[in-house]
């Protein structure tokens, strides 16, 4: 199960309506997953205990996280420490989402913004899912950020600068002429399809771009280089994510992706994974 752009949109308006007075908090607490791509842990913290190999059994400690503390948050966003050796990154807030978090600064007792329990978070999350009438309210904390993940943060997007000697993100390397890594979003497959065109391994001739569905407007010459068929394209990082978006198959020609992961793709739909092609080509 995943949610879609009017599934957070209707879940995040159950929140925002609600006569509760928890109800802001709920909201906010909504949006930085969704808009922002924060892991539960990240925003409440995560239980104070870790796993004893030996016994099997969890004891008390320090949890891997203390969630968003009061000294995290500055007038640009948010300071983000990742756990499992993650980097660490600021999250730009949109002003208004760093003017709300400001409001709950100073009801807070113990430092942490947000003064609530994994498993309370969980429940609002299926509290606001069952209002909304999304997926019968069975929905998980982990589902807004994959939401984000998949969706590039709509529709609060928020890019993320890494603060380590890293620099940003970056996928496997595939020392491509012209392109070191693997795409991690769809703006990469973008690029990359760019590039391999570029490279005359394609054959496209791409006459625009939009910013709304379909994405690109092409010339095909694959089956005659003298006689080229117009096509509409839709760029997404996995194939799949052409249904999470809502779009219409009868409306586009081609997926351009870096995965393709739709088993249940309609058979209109032609699919070309960058990946297998990048693999074919290093293989010769």
């Amino acid at each position: 199960m995943s949610l879609t752009l009017d599934d957070v949109q209707r879940i995040i308006s159950a929140a925002a309506t609600s006569a509760e007075k928890e109800s802001f908090r709920d909201t906010l607490l909504l949006k930085l997953m969704a808009g922002y791509g924060l892991s539960i842990g990240e925003i409440v913290g995560t239980a104070p205990r870790r796993w004893e190999k030996q016994t099997e059994q969890w004891i008390a400690a320090e949890p891997n996280l203390k969630g968003l503390q009061i000294q995290d948050l500055s007038k640009d966003g948010v300071l983000v420490r990742r756990k499992m050796g993650g980097p660490t990154e600021l999250i730009p807030l949109k002003p208004e989402h760093i003017a709300e978090l400001r409001k709950l600064i100073g009801r807070r007792t113990q430092g942490r913004i947000f003064e609530m329990s994994v498993s309370r978070a969980e429940q609002i999350a299926r509290k606001y899912a069952e209002k909304a009438g999304v997926l019968g309210g069975n929905v998980r904390p982990q589902m807004f950020r994959d939401y984000f993940r998949n969706n590039q943060g709509r529709p609060l997007l928020s890019a993320t600068v890494p603060l380590t000697e890293g620099g940003r993100h970056v996928g496997r390397k595939i020392d491509y002429p012209g392109l070191t890594y693997a795409p991690i979003n769809e703006g990469g497959v973008i690029l990359l399809f760019a590039t391999m065109n570029s490279n005359d391994e394609l054959g496209f001739s791409v006459e625009s771009i939009a910013d709304a569905f379909p994405d690109a407007l092409v010339v095909d010459y694959r089956a005659n280089r003298d006689r080229g068929v117009k096509k509409y394209i839709e760029f997404e990082f996995v194939s799949s994510n052409f249904t999470k978006h809502g779009h219409d198959p009868a409306k586009c020609d081609i997926i351009v992706c870096w995965e393709h992961d739709w088993s249940d793709c309609p058979p209109n739909l032609e699919v070309i994974e960058l990946k297998s092609m990048i693999k074919k080509l290093k293989d010769v």
